[in-house]
């Protein structure tokens, strides 16, 4: 392999390690790893560990909460002092995208 085939691999897995590093989160839960989409692309908290987290962490880390509703892995969320939490970003996310698919038109295909 000569230097500019090796330089475009190395553009190549940069710019896909970027990409879903800006648009995927990696969470750890009690039941393996699992690749959940962000609500926002932007790099930030590319791996969680959620195994440990109380509500105190959830409420901090209320971006991730979401993501994790919004990609129908509720069931990481099952700790009991999380119910009334899970059920309050699940009304928020409601909003959202009643919010978000009237606004493009999309109502009729939700």
């Amino acid at each position: 392999m000569n230097r500019v085939s090796s330089f475009a691999v190395g553009v190549a897995v940069g710019i896909a390690g970027l990409y879903i590093t800006m648009h995927f989160t990696l969470v750890r839960a009690g039941d393996g790893f699992h690749l959940v989409p962000k609500i926002a692309a932007k790099v930030d908290k590319p791996y969680t560990d959620i195994r440990k987290f109380t509500l105190g962490n959830w409420q901090k880390n209320k971006a991730l909460a979401l993501a994790i509703l919004r990609a129908n892995k509720g069931h990481l969320l099952q700790e009991q002092s999380l119910i009334g939490f899970k059920q309050t970003n699940q009304q928020l996310l409601d909003q959202f995208s009643t919010t978000t698919t009237s606004k493009t038109g999309l109502a009729g295909l939700r």
